[in-house]
């Protein structure tokens, strides 16, 4: 059930405190044991942070009276709190557990509490596991935080999670939402399955589409431009590849067997380093300036970085050159974006300064186009 009409709006949050730790150290997700192997390689949780901005911003646009149920502790309540926000109710979780049923528990107690809206930290597996036990009955929102972020329940960042949170709550009995899908990779599977189907604010611009299916990588536009990339490599420099099936292409041109999901190191046509962690990426570019990186665009998102590829930090991209920056996407994808702009995330509220503006994008060897990275 939801709050009356011309009620106090209520809101319902959870944070998956673990969500995105398995980033940086390449670990692609936080399911099984991945949690305390990113510990283990020295990840931190930011999850929580995110969160905090998020309900800063909302706490800002929506000055009226608001009811917040929050799970407890590091899953909600902490964060509400940080941002200068009141809980209104507390739902209690296994103390010390960050389970996927722990998301589960306390998404059911917000259906019961009849919150309007639930904005959650995380990422796919975090909105399948929420999904799992609202459907469709009440509205879902987003702060990216995941590793994995597929699905079209996001907001493109924290901060514009809180404003369409608040657009939403303002709206009283004209809120209108609609219906988007949940994506996820499965156990033991490298491709996107459907989940299923949530309910999320209608709002013009902010949140993200699903992530649409890959290009075909055996097009010939796609196989010629990763030839040419393949063949202009300069000798005795650095390549980052990205992930993805057209920067792949460049690996295949190559005759290489790169990760599918992460960042390879390449110099003189090998791999000197395979589904490279943020903190090897770092040392190496550290002791190799002028090195490249190539980077792809998510399909239906327009991302460049901060879903999936939280490999490349902020200090990371640091020690690139802006020239030496490489975007490229098959032009069904560049066709598909809606509208027509590419996103950066990387963790933080202000963009880097190399990845602003209007930058090329390589279709093809002889096609290019112009987007604008809007952040």
């Amino acid at each position: 059930m939801a709050s009356a009409q011309g009620g106090i709006p209520r809101v319902g949050v959870i944070v998956n405190p673990i969500a995105g730790m398995g980033g940086t150290v390449a670990l692609h997700g936080t399911d099984g044991d991945a949690p305390a192997r990113a510990r283990a390689l020295g990840a931190l949780p930011g999850s929580e942070e995110r969160m905090r901005r998020t309900l800063t911003v909302l706490r800002r646009e929506h000055p009226g009276s608001l009811e917040v149920v929050a799970a407890d502790g590091v899953m909600g309540a902490d964060s509400v709190r940080a941002s200068g926000l009141i809980v209104s109710t507390t739902v209690e979780i296994a103390s010390g557990c960050t389970t996927a049923e722990d998301t589960r528990s306390a998404a059911r107690a917000m259906c019961d509490a009849g919150v309007d809206l639930v904005l959650f930290a995380g990422g796919d597996g975090t909105a399948a596991d929420i999904v799992g036990m609202l459907g469709t009955s009440i509205a879902l929102l987003g702060a990216p935080s995941g590793v994995k972020m597929h699905s079209g329940v996001f907001a493109r960042t924290p901060e514009r999670a809180g404003e369409i949170a608040a657009e939403y709550l303002r709206a009283g009995d004209r809120r209108s939402t609609e219906e988007t899908e949940v994506l996820d990779v499965r156990a033991g599977e490298h491709d996107i399955s459907n989940i299923g189907v949530a309910r999320v604010p209608r709002t013009t611009a902010g949140v993200q589409g699903p992530k649409v299916a890959r290009a075909d990588s055996t097009s010939a536009d796609i196989r010629a431009l990763g030839a040419q990339i393949a063949a202009s490599m300069l000798p005795g420099t650095t390549y980052i590849l990205g992930p993805g099936t057209t920067v792949g292409s460049i690996l295949s041109a190559l005759g290489l067997e790169g990760t599918r999901n992460g960042f390879d190191i390449v110099v003189d046509g090998a791999i000197v380093t395979r589904d490279a962690s943020e903190g090897a990426l770092f040392s190496h570019l550290s002791a190799h300036p002028n090195s490249f990186l190539v980077l792809g665009v998510v399909g239906g998102q327009g991302f460049l970085l901060g879903r999936g590829n939280q490999q490349i930090s902020p200090r990371v991209l640091a020690l690139i050159d802006d020239a030496n920056i490489v975007i490229v996407a098959a032009q069904n994808k560049v066709d598909a974006l809606q509208p027509p702009m590419l996103h950066v995330d990387l963790g933080r509220a202000e963009p880097h300064i190399a990845l602003q503006g209007y930058r090329r994008v390589r279709t093809s060897p002889t096609r290019s186009t112009v987007l604008r990275i809007a952040n």
